[in-house]
């Protein structure tokens, strides 16, 4: 809860620095992975908007957790699993 109390500047930035990190991890792995989070989650100009909401809305929803693994829900559900 303490994250959604963060200007959307702030849980911005944090999204989009783990988002990247989890692309990395990806590329390392699984690299269709990590080619789809930067599909879903990015455009030209960094983090898109409808990447940002779509995380945000589930945050939201499970705000009793932690952003990070509420952020790898997402990812799993919109790319697949990292495994």
């Amino acid at each position: 809860t303490d994250f959604l109390k963060r200007s959307t500047k702030d849980q911005r930035g944090y999204v989009s620095t783990q988002l990247v990190m989890a692309s990395s991890i990806a590329a390392r792995i699984k690299p269709e992975l990590s080619e789809c989070i930067g599909d879903k989650f990015f455009d030209g100009n960094g983090m898109s908007d409808k990447g940002f909401e779509t995380v945000m809305q589930r945050v939201r929803e499970f705000q009793d957790f932690h952003p990070s693994s509420v952020l790898v829900v997402v990812i799993e559900g919109a790319c697949g699993t990292f495994n």
